[in-house]
């Protein structure tokens, strides 16, 4: 019978140590990040038969627990999901919005301002040299603010491949160790669940999937529907950009699939939002206000004329693929003879490129044609020529060909001043008749477009984005709150806390001691009745 109490006090001497052992671990590990407490659970060992009975025979370690909730951390790596999308998004909105954003003092509508005022006061003294110099400096900066904020939008992009590839070559790694953990990941094995779980919830940093679990504790990881971790293999992510310049997620597996579409969530799925949707969006704004101004101003800059005339102008523009559509309609070109007379010839565009130039080549002292699909219009020695409409509204022909113009370029990466107007500011048009140095009328025109949607377009494009990073900033701020919240549910389940360890400090340790007595008091009788034999 003291034999089989040995084995009873043997048993929880060995139980309580296990349990001490767990205790202390979880102790040490109470500021390890993403550690689950430990517990363990104890059983009673089956009785045996006895002729006295049947007697226990004590305990044993039935297995150390994982206090965990797979469901709640499901949640809890959505939210990380959810949360490093809008983080990112956030990020990526405000560098768009510092781009683009104004200040009153400062910025492109301040320079609008100063551009179309500029013509106003060019309109006051039209023969005016330094009005003309002004209002070139101001244009050029202008024409550099636009150029540089669309540029500054495409290395944005550029910026944000680079981003991604990072982002990819890291969940690459992240695929390959939790396949590895798979092959390592045992029932029991509590610390390597811990870790292959700090991995998912690092991996759903950066997109969103599906986590399918099987009894030993492997898990499967798909992306619609596709697996990224299966088993031991760990399939990989690449990128790739398809005719249009939109980038593609691509999965390397058995086979090659498109799962762009699928990484909806996570810093991945930002970057690929923003590459393909909110960058492109903006530069195509800032194109469109950009090609605006553009038109608009060359429209009434082209029909008029300067204090030079032309013996000789190439168009800007190649007309096999005008970046402005050319409208049929009339426009005016008017001949100086040697004697100082003008002939004002009025010139029928239908469409038909060599009709036009046939026209142009029956004015006298007048030669036109196509080289390398550009207009070219030049005269002999004695004769010049000019634009001019008179009362007539543009017909926009002019600059469409690519005549006469202010601005060059077509969008907002390629805006400028033409430079034939920054060598010779005398050829800035500022009337609309022939021959009257006093005439102000299109200077005023131009200015008058101030007065039009340009400021009003690009303040809608800066409120758009303001708002965006509004929106941005709440819902990041909305997950982050709800990450926390989770991340305190899972404190309270899985987490460690100190008093309630201590206590269990305590009692293991009492039962230890009581276990060590039961020990000595057997070995004492046993004494005893070995000293009466």
């Amino acid at each position: 019978m003291f034999i089989w109490a040995l084995e009873v006090a043997k048993s929880a001497l060995f139980s309580q140590q296990t349990a001490i052992y767990v205790t202390s671990h979880n102790i040490a590990n109470v500021n390890t990040p993403d550690y689950s407490r430990q517990q363990v659970i104890l059983s009673t060992l089956g009785p045996v038969n006895l002729p006295v009975g049947y007697l226990g025979r004590g305990v044993w370690v039935e297995e150390v627990r994982r206090i965990y909730d797979r469901f709640l951390m499901l949640q809890v790596n959505f939210q990380y999901s959810e949360k490093s999308f809008w983080e990112t998004n956030n990020k990526v909105l405000s560098q768009i919005e510092t781009l683009l954003g104004d200040s009153e003092e400062s910025g492109l509508g301040a320079l609008m301002d100063e551009f179309f005022n500029a013509w106003h006061q060019l309109s006051l003294n039209p023969q005016g040299y330094g009005e003309r110099v002004a209002l070139l400096r101001i244009a050029e900066n202008l024409s550099d603010l636009i150029s540089y904020k669309a540029k500054s939008l495409i290395q944005t992009g550029k910026d944000l491949i680079k981003e991604i590839e990072s982002v990819l070559t890291d969940i690459n790694r992240l695929l390959s160790e939790i396949a590895q953990i798979n092959g390592k990941i045992r029932l029991g094995r509590n610390d390597l669940f811990d870790e292959r779980d700090r991995l998912l919830k690092e991996l759903s940093s950066y997109l969103n999937f599906t986590v399918l679990e099987d009894g030993e504790g492997k898990v499967t990881l798909l992306v619609g529907g596709i697996s990224l971790v299966e088993g031991l293999e760990a399939h990989s992510l690449t990128l790739e950009s398809d005719p249009s310049g939109k980038i593609k997620i691509k999965l390397q597996g058995p086979g090659t699939f498109d799962v762009t579409s699928f990484v909806s969530l996570g810093k991945l799925g930002a970057l690929i939002k923003a590459e393909n949707e909110i960058v492109p969006s903006f530069l195509e704004k800032l194109d469109e206000f950009a090609r605006m101004i553009i038109s608009e101003v060359n429209k009434l800059h082209s029909e008029a004329e300067g204090q030079k005339t032309y013996t000789r102008i190439e168009g800007l523009y190649d007309l096999t693929n005008p970046p402005f559509q050319v409208p049929q309609g009339t426009f005016q070109i008017c001949v100086y003879s040697p004697n100082g007379d003008v002939g004002i010839h009025q010139i029928l565009f239908d469409g038909d490129l060599q009709n036009l130039i046939d026209q142009l080549n029956t004015i006298t002292g007048l030669y036109a044609e196509i080289k390398n699909g550009k207009l070219h219009i030049y005269t002999d020695t004695r004769y010049s020529f000019s634009f001019a409409r008179g009362e007539k509204e543009s017909s926009g022909i002019v600059s469409a060909l690519g005549l006469n113009l202010f601005f060059t370029g077509w969008d907002a990466s390629t805006i400028g001043v033409n430079p034939l107007l920054r060598n010779d500011p005398a050829y800035i048009s500022v009337a609309t008749k022939p021959k009257s140095p006093d005439d102000n009328l299109n200077a005023l025109l131009i200015g008058e477009l101030g007065q039009g949607p340009f400021k009003e377009f690009y303040g809608s494009v800066v409120g758009e984005i303001g708002l965006m990073v509004k929106d941005a900033q709440k819902r990041f701020e909305v997950s982050e709150g709800l990450l926390q919240s989770l991340q305190a549910r899972r404190e309270e389940i899985s987490g460690v806390s100190l008093d309630e360890e201590m206590l269990n400090l305590i009692k293991f340790q009492r039962s230890y001691e009581a276990a060590a007595k039961i020990v000595g008091i057997v070995d004492e009788l046993l004494e005893t009745l070995v000293s009466l034999r």
